[in-house]
């Protein structure tokens, strides 16, 4: 009995198309719009935790903070502390990290600027070529995703020699060098302060606007400044101060470590060895939860959009309620013989609910199909724009556009529910006929 009511359902909806088209079009806006809208919001949210993963979601920053005060009285003398080299973070102390929690820490990156400077070509004055000089560790290059062009990347040696080593970027060597294999030759930098500085280049990187700015077209090209790369440990030492230490780094965490128990496993380790300095403690931090607040608001948006978008749900099932009346006011004689021929009332009523459901899951089927492939499409579409467009940042940007199966799994549920709420009214009406009265309509 409930396929053939299946069968009779499909029969009917067939045999008037277009109306049935044109009820359905209220369902099928509906949930491809919920689809559409579900699609977008999950996709922003898995790009975005892919792409901040790739460019250092899997670290923890931490840097040197005063210890506040923590009533109102000493706050009304509170003066920020001066940092002495004791107060700063020791090679020691992450080696001593690395060691303890081996299993979630992998090393450290961090940085330091000397200053800005010129390397001047001595056969050529006409040669020159405008650099910031920054000190870093052997692994922030790994943490930055700067790719070598040639040569090679400071090492550990580099830096805990104090070796004046350097890499240079790919756009200078080409320019300062016209071609000229740099690998091995020494630049001198006069730095802003008026002290210079001789280098060995010992690798060049592939200038990406995506990390190192925009290139600014109205400097000619000869002028515009690129970044010098030296050990940090030489940065300190060339700076003429004796700290040898870090106020502020990231820690590189293993692939597989968990980001919030390293987090509470490093501040607990700085916590125990500053436990006696009165005057800073470190302070440890990641992205995943500030990942988590955007990922919620997220949540909260596209659910009010939603639950906007699934209100011509409301609208479709009116319109499937006013198509299930004129249906059963048009097949009157045939409810009366069906009843007259033995059929019960709830047979009768079962006939137009299934109707009713099977109208509303077709429109909920084809809007699936239309949500899904606009979803698709509007991720073509995005990644086009990207590659095309944005195309310095096309290594670190990682789509990810995929439909959610929850919101399709919901999507057919309501279709079907708005089937039963809204067919229930005319297929109870149907059931309640009289006979003689439905056997005698015009």
């Amino acid at each position: 009995m409930f396929l053939e009511n299946i069968k009779e359902a499909i029969t009917s909806i067939f045999s008037n198309k277009m109306r049935s088209l044109l009820t359905m079009l209220g369902i099928i806006i509906g949930i491809s719009s919920v689809i559409i809208i579900t699609t977008i919001g999950g996709s922003i949210q898995s790009t975005l935790t892919a792409t901040l993963n790739s460019m250092g979601g899997n670290t923890v920053s931490a840097y040197v903070e005063a210890r506040y005060p923590e009533t109102d009285e000493e706050w009304d003398t509170w003066v920020y502390p001066d940092m002495t080299d004791e107060d700063y973070v020791t090679q020691e102390m992450i080696d001593g990290l690395i060691e303890a929690y081996p299993d979630e820490i992998s090393g450290i990156a961090a940085q330091s600027n000397l200053g800005y400077g010129q390397i001047k070509d001595e056969t050529d004055a006409d040669n020159y070529a405008n650099v910031n000089v920054a000190g870093i560790t052997p692994e922030y290059l790994d943490y930055m995703k700067v790719e070598m062009y040639a040569g090679r990347n400071l090492t550990k040696t580099d830096n805990e020699t104090q070796k004046k080593v350097c890499v240079i970027a790919d756009t200078m060597a080409e320019r300062y060098f016209n071609g000229r294999d740099p690998i091995g030759e020494k630049v001198s930098v006069a730095l802003s302060d008026g002290s210079i500085h001789d280098f060995v280049i010992v690798g060049v990187y592939k200038y990406n606007q995506a990390l190192f700015g925009q290139v600014d077209t109205s400097i000619p090209e000869k002028d515009r400044s690129t970044l010098m790369i030296i050990p940090l440990q030489t940065c300190f030492k060339l700076q003429g101060t004796d700290q040898t230490g870090y106020d502020y780094f990231n820690l590189l965490l293993t692939p597989l470590a968990d980001v919030e128990q390293a987090t509470a496993d490093i501040t607990s380790y700085f916590d125990e060895i500053y436990a006696d300095n009165t005057n800073f403690h470190i302070y440890a931090y990641n992205m995943q939860s500030d990942l988590g607040m955007i990922n919620t608001v997220l949540n909260v948006i596209t659910v009010a959009v939603s639950g906007i978008a699934a209100i011509s749900l409301i609208v479709g099932g009116v319109g499937v309620m006013n198509i299930m009346l004129v249906s059963i006011t048009e097949r009157t004689r045939e409810i009366g013989v069906r009843m007259a021929l033995g059929a019960k009332r709830r047979t009768i009523r079962q006939q137009f609910v299934i109707e009713a459901i099977v109208l509303c899951l077709i429109g909920g089927i084809i809007g699936i199909l239309i949500g899904v492939g606009i979803g698709a499409l509007l991720g073509t579409v995005a990644g086009f724009v990207i590659q095309n467009m944005y195309a310095e940042y096309s290594n670190f940007i990682i789509m990810e556009v995929h439909p959610s199966g929850t919101a399709i799994m919901l999507s057919l549920f309501f279709s079907m529910l708005t089937g039963v709420f809204f067919g229930y009214y005319p297929a109870n009406k149907a059931a309640k006929m009289e006979v003689i009265d439905a056997l005698r309509y015009e």
